[in-house]
């Protein structure tokens, strides 16, 4: 699959696989804070992204999360997706709920641990699934909170949108990696990508590099703080 860069540099093109992923470090290299990763398309922007995603949109979040150390998630999110542990860094599924988790994040076995914001002492199949305790604050205080105290520090955000809105009140972004598919020319793709920051409230935002492949968009925006 080739992928395009349309801005900063226009017209270079490499190809990128699931073996060739170097020029991916490139295009996105490590980011310190919280990094959201979210896909929309033409057609619908809602909290299950399958529908929405691609083969390659799957080989860059792969990408990502190997660049990240955390990866942070809701409930709500892990739940509809079936969201599976990743090899390449560990999981914070946060959730007020205290119903156990079915997904295969927490039944099956993993290399990396999986967080869970439940009752300490709840016990799921996988061994590196752990419940680190409810919280009160909000979401993304906690978050904040839980990654200083175990020094991590490139966390990708991987949820839905009520999520994703609690994040940029909290100016916690630092950084939007944005797919918007089945749009076929680069005018409609900047309209959805925009819709979608004024959606989750950011307000003030650059525009750090855009790619394509056929009728999808790979946004990087970087947020300026509103505080």
């Amino acid at each position: 699959m080739i992928l395009e860069e349309i801005f900063p540099n226009l017209g270079v093109n490499h190809e990128v696989t699931t073996d060739n992923t170097k020029q991916l470090q490139a295009w996105y290299p490590v980011v310190k804070g919280f990094r959201l990763n979210f896909v929309v398309s033409a057609n619908q922007s809602d909290e299950n992204s399958d529908a929405s995603s691609n083969s390659l949109d799957r080989i860059i979040l792969k990408f990502i999360r190997s660049q990240s150390d955390l990866i942070v998630t809701s409930g709500k999110t892990a739940r509809s997706e079936s969201l599976r542990s990743s090899a390449y860094a560990p999981m914070l599924i946060m959730t007020k709920s205290d119903d156990l988790f079915d997904i295969p994040a927490v039944t099956d076995e993993s290399t990396k641990g999986v967080y869970l914001t439940q009752k300490l002492g709840t016990l799921y199949p996988n061994s590196k699934a752990l419940a680190i305790g409810i919280f009160q604050e909000s979401p993304a205080t906690f978050a904040k909170a839980f990654c200083l105290s175990n020094s991590f520090d490139s966390i990708v955000l991987e949820t839905g949108l009520s999520l994703a809105i609690e994040f940029a009140a909290a100016n916690q972004i630092s950084e939007i990696d944005l797919t918007v598919t089945k749009v076929h020319t680069q005018e409609v793709a900047m309209e959805i990508a925009n819709e979608f920051l004024n959606t989750i409230g950011i307000k003030q935002s650059s525009l750090l590099q855009l790619l394509r492949n056929e009728d999808s968009w790979f946004f990087r925006f970087e947020t300026l703080s509103t505080s």
